[in-house]
C-alpha cells in the first residue's frame, strides 16, 4: 500500500469515527433539550435524604408529588471544582449553590458534606418536572452537560487530525 492510499485510509476512518461523535454529541443534546423544555410545570419540593454522586459529596434527594404520587428529584451539577484546605479546615461551598458547576473548598482526607448544611433536610426547593411524565424532572434550574461538546469537539478533531494526516500521507509520496 503506497503513503496516497494509506493517507486516504487515516482520513476515512478518522472522518467517520469523527462524524459518527458529532452526531451523537448533537442528538445527545438535543434529547436533553428537549425533555428540559417538557419540564413545564413548577412546584416546591421537600429535601428528604442525600445521594452520593462522586468527590466524596451527597447531592439533595427532593421529594415532591403531582396528583398524589410521590416522586424523587435530584440537584444536579455539570461538574465539582474542589479546592483543597488544611486538614482543619472549614469544608465550604465557595460559589453559588445554584451554579452548574460547583465550587467546594474541602480537604481530601477528612470533610463532612457541605451540601447537607446548605440544604438541610426538611428544607424546600423548586422543582420542574413535566406534568405527562413527572419522572421527567429538575431542581431549581436546568442541569447543562459537558458531554456533547465534548463529543462534538472531540469529532472536529479527528476529522481535522484525520486531513492533516492525509495531506503529510500524499506529499510524501
Amino acid at each position: 500500500m503506497d503513503d496516497a492510499a494509506v493517507g486516504l485510509l487515516m482520513l476515512g476512518i478518522l472522518s467517520i469515527s469523527g462524524l459518527a461523535m458529532i452526531i451523537l454529541g448533537y442528538a445527545i443534546k438535543k434529547r436533553t433539550e428537549n425533555k428540559l423544555d417538557r419540564c413545564t410545570r413548577k412546584t416546591e419540593g421537600e429535601v428528604t435524604g442525600f445521594d452520593a454522586r462522586g468527590n466524596g459529596l451527597y447531592f439533595p434527594i427532593v421529594r415532591f408529588e403531582h396528583k398524589g404520587t410521590p416522586y424523587k428529584a435530584r440537584l444536579i451539577y455539570r461538574a465539582i471544582a474542589v479546592k483543597s484546605s488544611n486538614l482543619y479546615g472549614e469544608t465550604e461551598v465557595t460559589g453559588d449553590k445554584f451554579d452548574q458547576t460547583l465550587h467546594v473548598k474541602r480537604n481530601s482526607v477528612m470533610s463532612r458534606n457541605p451540601l447537607e448544611s446548605l440544604f438541610p433536610i426538611g428544607s424546600s426547593l423548586e422543582v420542574y418536572y413535566n406534568e405527562l411524565n413527572p419522572k421527567e424532572n429538575y431542581v431549581h434550574r436546568k442541569p447543562k452537560s459537558l458531554m456533547p461538546m465534548i463529543l462534538m469537539l472531540s469529532g472536529t478533531g479527528s476529522i481535522l487530525v484525520g486531513l492533516i494526516l492525509y495531506v503529510v500521507f500524499t506529499s510524501i509520496g
